[in-house]
């Protein structure tokens, strides 16, 4: 299990992802890949899954107020939707015209104390994911597997809370419409 009270650790991962590193950490629904939300760090995650630049990244942290400067773009339906569902398992996001843009097209607040703890230790406090696997094959569910397939990243190991179960609902904003994409475990009323 890995200890984010070690300030070593700390540093070796902000170093990490500062240089366009990626880590790989767990979350309430599944493990996750994730970079600093820079044009590095997007590079960095399309590279390592083989993933098509169209499938936009998930921008997450622990809390709204730092990920609002990334729904500069977000109707207000979107806030009241973050108000009302997180912390939780909804994805929310939003039509991304350019995809030569920053490629950040949603955002989630996830329900689980232990990537709060990682989120708190991180510079910026907020990472570019996207699931732990290549780009259309099944998610990876343990830390051995993801050192195996992805031998050059950082696995923060700290799920001592159950982590698993359905996945994140996916909603799309369009013309202030809610347009649900994957019903998971938030259902929307």
């Amino acid at each position: 299990m890995t200890n984010l009270h070690d300030e070593n650790f700390i540093k070796q991962i902000n170093e990490h992802l500062k240089n366009g590193g990626v880590i790989a950490f767990p979350t309430d629904t599944v493990w996750g890949l994730g970079a600093l939300p820079n044009r590095a760090g997007a590079d960095a995650l399309f590279e390592i899954k083989h993933r098509p630049h169209e499938k936009h990244l998930i921008i997450m942290s622990d809390s709204l107020e730092h990920i609002k400067p990334y729904m500069s773009d977000y109707p207000e339906i979107a806030f009241n939707l973050g108000k009302k569902y997180w912390p939780g398992a909804l994805t929310i996001g939003i039509p991304v015209a350019d995809t030569d843009s920053m490629s950040f097209g949603a955002v989630r607040i996830p329900n689980y104390k232990p990537f709060h703890e990682l989120c708190s230790v991180i510079d910026g406090h907020c990472l570019a994911t996207t699931s732990a696997n290549i780009s259309g094959q099944p998610t990876l569910t343990n830390a051995d597997d993801i050192k195996k397939q992805f031998p050059n990243i950082i696995v923060v190991d700290n799920a001592y809370d159950k982590m698993g179960g359905a996945p994140s609902t996916v909603v799309i904003l369009s013309d202030n419409k809610i347009n649900v994409v994957r019903q998971g475990a938030v259902v929307i009323d």
